[in-house]
């Protein structure tokens, strides 16, 4: 418990301080004047001034805020409000930008992490009922050697058990820093994409290609978002495996990452969560809902189009509404969360 209540606010703050940096830098680069840089909401915890700003510390954890000036007022003097068009729509952008910046870097080094600093072949997955599940093999385990064959690669494993069906091999794998040697009995019968042992191995990645890999699935990852009300309509996505999560389902994710990433002894379940989390961040706040970024980048775009701008009043009065909505929407996805637990995934099967 302790261990998923610090793994909820470790990562949520990473994903709020991007976020919230990304609209600091940007009003700061045009400029505007920030009251205040803050992680959490108030009370004030701490409160450090430097220059113009305030950087708080704040006591309810869940969030972060950077306060301009004259947000709602066009008439302060290097507020927010008062400036044109681009800047707003540039500094309100900036927010969700930083969250996909930061999805790229984590999904990148949890590719290029995982052999970085390792030799031998990394277990991802073990097939349910395989001779590598018998023989007590984990998903993180690293295979160093097959008998006295040093293992390099997922071929080098394939072609040592292949000629081997049937017969027992003994692996060297390391865990958690620890090495042992495992008896592992191969399968005669080899069943179609599940090989002697029926483990899936991730395949060795130089640093170009965990790049590459990288930018792809940030790319699958919106993708699949924006897709998924299509494909729940067409029936391919069940309801119960699109729904929304809040802070107690990012809670149970996160504890899960840390302790398959502590048990394998490798970064990539952590790394994979505050990819997918942070590209589910930046792209729910650019939903033109009130109260988000993506809301408030709508008025600007219905101030473009008709060339007047919407009464700061009205538009602070709208998304108040919706920040009320928002919080409500929250309470209920909680509730969810709390008597509908989220499963464990299984990090390694993303590799």
């Amino acid at each position: 418990m302790l261990l998923t209540i610090i793994s909820f606010f470790v990562v949520l703050g990473i994903l709020v301080f991007v976020h919230e940096l990304g609209h600091f830098l940007t009003a700061k680069w045009a400029g505007v004047k920030v009251d205040e840089f803050g992680l959490g909401y108030p009370p004030r915890l701490i409160g450090v001034r430097r220059g113009e700003t305030i950087y708080s510390l704040n006591a309810i954890p869940f969030g972060g805020f950077t306060k301009m000036a004259g947000e709602e007022d066009p008439k302060v003097e290097r507020g927010f409000a008062s400036q044109p068009k681009r800047i707003r729509f540039a500094i309100l952008f900036a927010g969700p930008l930083g969250n996909f910046i930061l999805a790229i870097i984590a999904f990148i080094l949890s590719f290029g992490l995982t052999w970085t600093f390792s030799e031998g072949i990394r277990v991802t997955g073990v097939f349910e009922g395989s001779p590598a599940e018998a023989a007590g093999l984990k998903s993180g385990d690293t295979i160093l050697y097959a008998d006295q064959t040093k293992i390099n690669t997922p071929e080098d494993l394939i072609e040592y058990t292949r000629p081997r069906a049937s017969q027992q091999i003994v692996l060297r794998v390391q865990r958690a820093g620890k090495t042992f040697d495992v008896p592992v009995a191969l399968r005669l019968n080899v069943e179609a994409n599940k090989g002697e042992m029926g483990v899936y191995l991730a395949p060795r990645m130089t640093w170009p290609q965990a790049i590459v890999r990288g930018l792809q699935q940030t790319a699958g990852v919106v993708w699949i978002t924006l897709t998924v009300p299509v494909l729940l309509i067409r029936g391919v996505v069940p309801l119960e495996a699109a729904r929304p999560i809040g802070p107690v389902g990012i809670a149970q994710l996160a504890g899960g990452a840390v302790q398959q990433s502590l048990a394998g002894g490798w970064v990539f379940p952590i790394l994979q969560l505050v990819g997918m989390l942070s590209a589910a961040l930046a792209l729910t706040n650019l939903l033109p809902l009130p109260a988000l970024d993506g809301g408030r980048i709508f008025f600007i775009i219905v101030e473009a189009i008709r060339r007047k701008r919407v009464a700061p009043e009205r538009e602070a009065v709208v998304h108040l509404i919706g920040f009320v909505l928002l919080l409500s929407l929250m309470v209920v996805i909680t509730y969810i969360d709390i008597t509908t637990p989220l499963p464990q995934i299984d990090w390694g099967r993303l590799f």
